[in-house]
């Protein structure tokens, strides 16, 4: 019961500002993470900084978005993620792609990751809006 009445409390995600803001925050949180395990596994072991795939950054995002997905019922909802995921990943894909082959995969892949997460969430934002069902409280 304690559970669902801080879910009620926590602040609900209203505006495309509010829901890009939050997944660059979570974005943000992802890549400080991960610079740091990187830095963890450079020291003992030698090899260079910046090779792990920077698309783990995007992850955290992942969370705003799943939390949004459970906001709304419907089958609708199924539609939007899936069309979003895939314009998403498209987009992100192409970025990582068109970078110089010079930049390490840490960032290529982080801007890769925070085009998708940055084209999702416009994607949902109007989709969701147009077509979704909030679930009642």
């Amino acid at each position: 019961m304690a559970q669902g009445k801080s879910e009620r409390e926590r602040p609900k995600v209203e505006t495309l500002g509010q829901l890009l803001g939050t997944a660059l925050a979570y974005f943000v949180m992802g890549a400080v993470v991960l610079v740091v395990i990187d830095l963890v596994f450079v020291l003992p072991t030698g090899r260079g900084f910046g090779q792990t795939s920077g698309w783990i950054a995007a992850l955290p995002t992942v969370w705003v978005y799943t939390e949004q997905f459970r906001r709304y019922a419907g089958a609708r909802r199924w539609g939007l993620m899936l069309v979003g995921v895939l314009l998403g990943l498209a987009a992100g894909f192409a970025v990582a792609l068109i970078a110089p082959t010079a930049w390490p995969p840490m960032l290529t892949g982080g801007l890769g990751g925070l085009t998708a997460a940055l084209v999702y969430g416009p994607l949902w934002f109007a989709g969701i809006n147009a077509f979704g069902e909030e679930r009642a409280g």
